[in-house]
């Protein structure tokens, strides 16, 4: 929780400084979210723990990583999670139910590193039953694997930023606050690209890979006035503009 608040406070710092755009944003809201939110965050690694000693107990098939150099280990775990992040974004976006909860995080007017933390509650435990269970069991990760990617998480906080940090002709190596904004971007021409959360290579391979060369304002036509509201998100009468963005917008060829 320190090292989240401390990203946080740095990033909103520099982003008052130098920002990509001066759109009003919901910072507070996405706080108040986050402190909700933190019960099912702290109950996710309890289900997710369940499931893998289960799968051990039973012997469901691992990669034979006890064998392997651990920092290999540790990189084929993260490669893992990634993946398993990215096809899992991938269909929060071509779901339906899933992009009802999803566009939660897309409603935020103004992308920047407290967005990061504005996702709706059921998103983490849907997470805790299918792919954090299932890179676990396939690679079994130690408590020091585990910490460096929690380390490395904290990288998010960055690529939300509304910050103008671009890697030119290198963004398709690693995330930044100008490709992740492509993604949030309220272009129609944007829908459906830049789903990677750290590694870019992945959209590549699957064909949503945009190269960030503007800096969009990002958003949806609709956004929650208060917390009540973020709560029971899933639950509005209407998508709007949301579903253009999110349903069948995953299996959008980039132009």
């Amino acid at each position: 929780m320190f090292l989240n608040l401390l990203t946080l406070g740095v990033l909103s710092l520099l982003e008052g400084r130098f920002p990509a755009r001066r759109d009003p944003g919901q910072r507070p809201l996405n706080m108040a979210i986050w402190l909700v939110n933190f019960a099912s965050a702290s109950a996710a690694p309890l289900v997710m723990g369940a499931v893998v000693a289960f799968s051990r107990r039973t012997g469901l098939p691992a990669f034979p990583v006890d064998a392997w150099p651990p920092v290999l280990a540790a990189a084929a775990y993260i490669v893992a999670m990634d993946l398993g992040e990215c096809l899992f974004h991938r269909a929060q976006h071509a779901i339906p139910v899933l992009w009802r909860m999803h566009s939660l995080h897309h409603s935020d007017p103004c992308m920047n590193a407290s967005t990061t933390v504005r996702h709706f509650w059921g998103d983490v435990l849907i997470k805790a039953l299918t792919i954090w269970p299932v890179a676990a069991i396939a690679f079994r990760p130690t408590p020091s694997t585990l910490a460096v990617y929690v380390l490395i998480s904290l990288y998010h906080y960055f690529s939300h930023a509304n910050l103008a940090v671009n890697y030119g002709r290198w963004s398709w190596v690693l995330n930044s606050p100008a490709y992740h904004r492509i993604h949030h971007s309220r272009e129609p021409q944007h829908y459906g690209v830049n789903f990677a959360g750290l590694f870019p290579i992945f959209d590549v391979i699957l064909g949503s890979y945009q190269v960030p060369d503007v800096t969009p304002q990002t958003g949806l036509d609709e956004t929650p006035r208060g917390l009540f509201q973020a709560l029971a998100w899933p639950a509005r009468s209407t998508p709007g503009r949301s579903a253009a963005q999110g349903v069948g917008a995953a299996l959008k060829a980039p132009s």
